[in-house]
């Protein structure tokens, strides 16, 4: 029996390994400030409606199902076949794979939107994964990421070290000038952008966020691109 290859490095399947325990783990209210950041501000709910949907990088399922209950025709990846496995049981009406952001199976120009959210830090060939994204996005269509700000990186490293935060996968970040420029080497157009999770998540300091110096201390970053 020809034996099924493996998808993925060892760092890239951190969270499929973990995610017996992802469940119980999880910052509920940073889940829920990027859900309203994707859905509230990046993407008008209407714009939902019989679309096609994919979602590179699904995880535990809370973007997919949203998307699926607001009326679109879901598609999502993952790299982890326990995570796909509960994204199925979510949203049984979804279409869930099994593969990596860098190599999508699908033909071109298949999505109308294309949703990323906290996933191109965690994979192993970033522009690769990203050309993939644009690649599967129809014309016209929208390309959503989210993923945190590298400023950032040198605290949470730090976090790492001394155990506070037991992560052991990639940690690729990028700033949110050099997502930027990538996007526009490839043809796509900024539509909108979106600064969040000031200094940590939480209730008081959301206010700071819309101040004009936010991008520059915000821990994470959204931008919802348009393919021409």
């Amino acid at each position: 029996m020809k034996r099924k290859e493996k998808i993925g490095s060892e760092k890239e399947l951190f969270y499929d390994r973990f995610s017996k325990d992802w469940e119980t783990k999880i910052n509920n209210l940073e889940t829920n400030k990027r859900l309203k950041v994707v859905f509230d501000d990046l993407i008008n709910t209407k714009e939902l409606k019989n679309v096609k949907f994919l979602e590179v990088g699904c995880g535990l399922g809370y973007f997919s199902n949203k998307a699926f209950r607001l009326g679109a025709k879901v598609t999502g990846i993952d790299i982890g076949s326990s995570l796909v496995s509960i994204n199925k049981k979510k949203t049984p009406k979804g279409n869930f794979k099994v593969a990596s952001a860098s190599n999508l199976p699908f033909k071109n120009n298949q999505f109308d939107i294309v949703l990323s959210t906290e996933v191109i830090e965690h994979v192993d060939n970033q522009k690769k994964a990203l050309s993939e994204m644009i690649r599967v996005l129809k014309k016209g269509g929208i390309l959503v990421i989210t993923t945190p700000n590298k400023i950032f990186k040198p605290l949470f490293d730090f976090l790492s070290f001394v155990k506070i935060r037991p992560y052991q996968g990639n940690e690729k970040w990028i700033y949110s000038w050099e997502m930027l420029k990538i996007m526009k080497k490839n043809g796509l157009k900024l539509q909108k952008e979106r600064y969040f999770n000031f200094i940590c998540p939480n209730l008081v300091f959301d206010l700071f966020e819309n101040t004009s110096i936010s991008k520059y201390i915000t821990i994470n970053y959204g931008f919802r691109f348009y393919k021409k």
